[in-house]
Protein backbone atom coordinates (compact mmCIF):
# COMPACT_ATOMS: atom_id res chain seq x y z
CA UNK A 1 0.00 0.00 0.00
CA UNK A 2 2.02 3.28 -1.14
CA UNK A 3 1.50 6.61 0.97
CA UNK A 4 -1.11 8.22 -1.58
CA UNK A 5 -3.34 4.86 -0.66
CA UNK A 6 -3.17 5.44 2.95
CA UNK A 7 -3.60 9.20 2.87
CA UNK A 8 -7.25 8.73 1.10
CA UNK A 9 -7.84 5.64 3.78
CA UNK A 10 -7.24 7.69 6.47
CA UNK A 11 -9.42 10.78 5.32
CA UNK A 12 -12.52 8.45 4.58
CA UNK A 13 -11.85 7.27 8.26
CA UNK A 14 -12.15 11.02 9.27
CA UNK A 15 -15.29 11.38 7.10
CA UNK A 16 -16.59 8.71 8.62
CA UNK A 17 -15.80 9.94 12.25
CA UNK A 18 -17.36 13.47 11.86
CA UNK A 19 -20.60 12.15 12.15
CA UNK A 20 -19.88 10.07 15.10
CA UNK A 21 -21.44 12.32 18.08
CA UNK A 22 -18.50 11.13 20.30
CA UNK A 23 -16.22 12.53 17.55
CA UNK A 24 -18.22 15.71 16.43
CA UNK A 25 -16.61 18.18 18.73
CA UNK A 26 -12.87 16.49 18.61
CA UNK A 27 -11.90 16.59 15.30
CA UNK A 28 -10.52 20.08 14.09
CA UNK A 29 -11.85 20.92 10.20
CA UNK A 30 -8.69 22.35 8.54
CA UNK A 31 -6.82 19.83 9.69
CA UNK A 32 -6.20 16.38 7.63
CA UNK A 33 -4.73 12.94 8.63
CA UNK A 34 -1.06 13.66 10.14
CA UNK A 35 0.79 9.60 8.69
CA UNK A 36 4.19 10.66 9.62
CA UNK A 37 6.79 13.81 10.80
CA UNK A 38 10.24 14.22 9.16
CA UNK A 39 11.92 13.41 6.09
CA UNK A 40 10.76 9.78 4.22
CA UNK A 41 13.04 10.76 1.47
CA UNK A 42 16.67 10.81 3.45
CA UNK A 43 19.14 8.53 2.28
CA UNK A 44 19.85 7.90 5.50
CA UNK A 45 18.84 4.28 7.31
CA UNK A 46 15.80 5.21 9.19
CA UNK A 47 14.82 5.08 13.14
CA UNK A 48 10.84 5.22 13.68
CA UNK A 49 9.34 6.97 16.67
CA UNK A 50 5.86 6.31 17.85
CA UNK A 51 3.98 8.19 20.09
CA UNK A 52 -0.42 8.15 20.23
CA UNK A 53 -1.84 10.92 18.10
CA UNK A 54 -0.87 14.29 16.70
CA UNK A 55 -1.40 17.47 19.22
CA UNK A 56 -3.55 19.85 18.70
CA UNK A 57 -0.76 22.33 18.68
CA UNK A 58 0.43 21.28 15.57
CA UNK A 59 -2.45 23.06 14.25
CA UNK A 60 -3.76 25.45 16.75
CA UNK A 61 -2.23 28.33 18.11
CA UNK A 62 -1.20 27.22 21.71
CA UNK A 63 -0.74 30.87 23.36
CA UNK A 64 -4.04 31.93 21.99
CA UNK A 65 -6.12 29.43 22.84
CA UNK A 66 -4.34 29.00 26.64
CA UNK A 67 -5.97 32.62 27.08
CA UNK A 68 -9.69 32.12 26.05
CA UNK A 69 -9.34 29.64 29.61
CA UNK A 70 -12.64 27.67 27.68
CA UNK A 71 -12.79 23.91 28.24
CA UNK A 72 -11.50 22.24 25.13
CA UNK A 73 -14.67 23.04 23.26
CA UNK A 74 -14.57 22.93 19.34
CA UNK A 75 -16.45 26.31 18.26
CA UNK A 76 -13.41 27.86 20.34
CA UNK A 77 -10.46 26.49 18.67
CA UNK A 78 -11.88 26.95 15.16
CA UNK A 79 -10.82 30.06 14.35
CA UNK A 80 -7.35 29.62 16.94
CA UNK A 81 -5.54 28.08 13.72
CA UNK A 82 -1.17 28.90 13.44
CA UNK A 83 -0.09 31.44 11.50
CA UNK A 84 3.01 29.63 10.20
CA UNK A 85 1.85 26.04 9.49
CA UNK A 86 3.60 22.92 10.63
CA UNK A 87 1.56 20.94 8.43
CA UNK A 88 -1.24 21.70 5.89
CA UNK A 89 -3.82 22.85 6.58
CA UNK A 90 -6.87 22.72 4.68
CA UNK A 91 -8.80 25.99 3.02
CA UNK A 92 -12.08 27.47 4.24
CA UNK A 93 -13.44 25.98 1.09
CA UNK A 94 -11.64 22.62 1.14
CA UNK A 95 -12.76 19.76 3.74
CA UNK A 96 -11.97 16.25 3.92
CA UNK A 97 -14.02 14.99 0.58
CA UNK A 98 -11.41 17.21 -1.25
CA UNK A 99 -8.18 15.23 -0.01
CA UNK A 100 -10.06 12.26 -1.62
CA UNK A 101 -11.07 14.03 -5.18
CA UNK A 102 -7.63 15.69 -5.43
CA UNK A 103 -4.56 14.19 -6.47
CA UNK A 104 -2.63 17.86 -5.75
CA UNK A 105 -3.59 18.26 -2.54
CA UNK A 106 -2.89 14.88 -1.66
CA UNK A 107 0.86 15.40 -2.72
CA UNK A 108 0.98 19.05 -0.72
CA UNK A 109 -0.29 17.56 2.41
CA UNK A 110 2.19 14.84 2.07
CA UNK A 111 4.82 17.67 1.24
CA UNK A 112 4.25 18.91 4.27
CA UNK A 113 5.04 15.52 6.14
CA UNK A 114 8.41 15.61 5.14
CA UNK A 115 9.02 19.25 5.65
CA UNK A 116 7.91 19.17 9.22
CA UNK A 117 11.11 19.47 10.96
CA UNK A 118 12.56 22.88 8.44
CA UNK A 119 9.52 24.47 9.95
CA UNK A 120 9.19 25.11 13.99
CA UNK A 121 8.40 21.77 15.34
CA UNK A 122 6.30 21.47 18.31
CA UNK A 123 8.88 21.31 21.15
CA UNK A 124 7.87 17.48 21.99
CA UNK A 125 10.32 16.49 19.88
CA UNK A 126 13.10 19.19 20.76
CA UNK A 127 14.72 21.28 17.93
CA UNK A 128 17.78 21.80 16.24
CA UNK A 129 19.44 24.13 18.02
CA UNK A 130 18.58 23.37 21.66
CA UNK A 131 18.55 19.67 21.22
CA UNK A 132 19.80 18.05 24.45
CA UNK A 133 16.78 17.64 25.86
CA UNK A 134 13.33 15.71 25.22
CA UNK A 135 13.15 13.32 22.03
CA UNK A 136 16.09 14.41 20.00
CA UNK A 137 18.26 14.43 22.78
CA UNK A 138 17.58 10.92 23.06
CA UNK A 139 18.42 9.64 19.40
CA UNK A 140 21.34 11.79 19.25
CA UNK A 141 22.55 9.31 21.64
CA UNK A 142 21.90 6.45 19.30
CA UNK A 143 23.59 8.59 16.41
CA UNK A 144 20.06 9.60 14.75
CA UNK A 145 18.09 13.34 14.06
CA UNK A 146 14.84 14.09 13.18
CA UNK A 147 17.01 17.12 11.43
CA UNK A 148 18.77 17.20 7.78
CA UNK A 149 21.47 18.78 9.11
CA UNK A 150 21.76 19.00 12.57
CA UNK A 151 23.69 21.48 14.41
CA UNK A 152 27.00 20.35 15.44
CA UNK A 153 26.23 16.59 14.84
CA UNK A 154 26.89 13.77 12.34
CA UNK A 155 23.95 11.71 12.15
CA UNK A 156 24.05 7.94 10.51
CA UNK A 157 20.40 7.71 10.83
CA UNK A 158 17.16 9.67 9.92
CA UNK A 159 14.56 9.73 12.70
CA UNK A 160 10.65 10.16 11.67
CA UNK A 161 7.72 10.12 13.84
CA UNK A 162 4.21 8.45 13.30
CA UNK A 163 1.47 7.92 15.68
CA UNK A 164 -1.24 4.75 16.82
CA UNK A 165 -3.29 6.71 14.66
CA UNK A 166 -2.80 9.93 12.83
CA UNK A 167 -6.00 12.29 13.69
CA UNK A 168 -5.30 15.49 15.91
CA UNK A 169 -8.06 15.86 18.44
CA UNK A 170 -9.26 19.04 20.43
CA UNK A 171 -8.84 16.57 23.67
CA UNK A 172 -5.61 15.10 24.92
CA UNK A 173 -4.88 10.94 24.24
CA UNK A 174 -6.32 10.09 27.35
CA UNK A 175 -9.18 11.51 28.05
CA UNK A 176 -10.44 9.66 24.31
CA UNK A 177 -8.37 6.06 24.89
CA UNK A 178 -12.48 4.74 25.51
CA UNK A 179 -13.54 6.01 22.02
CA UNK A 180 -10.33 5.45 20.40
CA UNK A 181 -10.77 1.78 21.32
CA UNK A 182 -13.76 1.13 20.20
CA UNK A 183 -13.75 3.03 16.70
CA UNK A 184 -9.95 3.55 15.97
CA UNK A 185 -8.21 0.45 17.42
CA UNK A 186 -11.00 -2.67 17.71
CA UNK A 187 -11.26 -2.65 13.92
CA UNK A 188 -7.50 -2.96 13.16
CA UNK A 189 -7.84 0.29 10.97
CA UNK A 190 -5.45 1.44 12.59
CA UNK A 191 -2.69 -1.75 12.60
CA UNK A 192 -3.30 -1.41 8.57
CA UNK A 193 -2.17 1.97 8.71
CA UNK A 194 0.73 1.66 10.92
CA UNK A 195 1.82 -1.26 9.40
CA UNK A 196 1.88 0.36 5.79
CA UNK A 197 4.12 2.72 7.29
CA UNK A 198 6.34 0.66 8.16
CA UNK A 199 6.94 -1.30 5.17
CA UNK A 200 7.15 2.42 3.72
CA UNK A 201 10.46 3.19 6.00
CA UNK A 202 11.55 0.16 6.68
CA UNK A 203 13.34 1.21 9.68
CA UNK A 204 16.33 -0.09 11.52
CA UNK A 205 14.24 0.77 15.31
CA UNK A 206 10.89 1.03 15.75
CA UNK A 207 10.73 3.17 19.39
CA UNK A 208 7.26 3.66 21.05
CA UNK A 209 7.57 6.08 23.94
CA UNK A 210 5.44 5.76 27.20
CA UNK A 211 4.26 2.46 29.08
CA UNK A 212 0.38 3.50 27.89
CA UNK A 213 1.15 3.56 23.92
CA UNK A 214 3.41 0.73 24.33
CA UNK A 215 0.00 -1.56 26.11
CA UNK A 216 -2.25 0.27 23.60
CA UNK A 217 0.85 -1.42 20.76
CA UNK A 218 1.48 -4.54 22.30
CA UNK A 219 -2.78 -4.99 22.72
CA UNK A 220 -3.85 -4.30 19.53
CA UNK A 221 -0.64 -4.96 17.16
CA UNK A 222 0.37 -8.40 18.96
CA UNK A 223 3.36 -7.49 20.49
CA UNK A 224 4.97 -9.51 23.42
CA UNK A 225 6.25 -8.25 26.39
CA UNK A 226 9.71 -8.56 27.50
CA UNK A 227 11.34 -6.16 29.92
CA UNK A 228 14.14 -4.55 31.83
CA UNK A 229 14.99 -2.17 33.86
CA UNK A 230 17.86 0.64 32.99
CA UNK A 231 18.54 4.58 33.50
CA UNK A 232 15.48 4.66 35.94
CA UNK A 233 12.38 2.99 33.02
CA UNK A 234 11.24 -0.13 31.46
CA UNK A 235 12.82 -1.03 28.11
CA UNK A 236 11.04 -3.89 26.12
CA UNK A 237 12.88 -5.58 23.16
CA UNK A 238 10.86 -7.50 20.34
CA UNK A 239 10.50 -7.57 17.13
CA UNK A 240 7.99 -6.49 14.88
CA UNK A 241 7.32 -7.34 11.60
CA UNK A 242 10.84 -8.23 10.73
CA UNK A 243 11.96 -4.79 12.39
CA UNK A 244 13.52 -4.38 15.98
CA UNK A 245 10.99 -2.97 18.14
CA UNK A 246 11.89 -0.88 21.68
CA UNK A 247 8.94 0.35 24.18
CA UNK A 248 10.12 2.85 26.72
CA UNK A 249 8.53 3.18 29.80
CA UNK A 250 9.15 7.26 29.62
CA UNK A 251 7.24 9.99 28.24
CA UNK A 252 10.31 11.36 26.16
CA UNK A 253 8.35 14.88 25.06
CA UNK A 254 8.04 15.23 28.99
CA UNK A 255 11.06 13.18 30.37
CA UNK A 256 10.61 13.33 34.21
CA UNK A 257 13.23 12.32 36.02
CA UNK A 258 15.94 12.76 33.15
CA UNK A 259 18.53 15.22 32.56
CA UNK A 260 20.06 15.70 29.13
CA UNK A 261 23.21 13.86 30.05
CA UNK A 262 20.71 10.86 30.60
CA UNK A 263 18.61 10.68 27.73
CA UNK A 264 22.04 10.76 25.84
CA UNK A 265 22.72 7.73 27.75
CA UNK A 266 19.59 6.04 27.32
CA UNK A 267 19.83 6.55 23.43
CA UNK A 268 23.47 4.39 23.33
CA UNK A 269 21.74 1.95 25.25
CA UNK A 270 18.92 1.57 22.94
CA UNK A 271 21.50 1.62 20.05
CA UNK A 272 23.08 -1.20 21.85
CA UNK A 273 19.94 -3.47 22.52
CA UNK A 274 20.55 -6.94 20.67
CA UNK A 275 17.66 -8.26 18.51
CA UNK A 276 15.18 -10.95 19.51
CA UNK A 277 13.87 -13.28 17.26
Amino acid sequence: MNVDTLLVKAARKLIDMQVIPDWENELLSKAPPVLWFGNSQSAKPKILTVGANPSRWEFLDQKLCEALFKPYQKQYYETKYLSKNRFYHLAENQSYENILQSEQLRERIIFSFDHYFETNPYNWFGNNKNYSYNVEGLLRGMKASYFDNPTDFHSEYQACHIDIFPFATISDFKSIQEITERDILCSNWAKEIVDGLIEYFKPEKILVFGRTNFNYFSKYFEIDKISTEKNTCFIWNKMYNKHHFIGISANLGNPRGFNAQDLFDLGKVLNNLPKFN
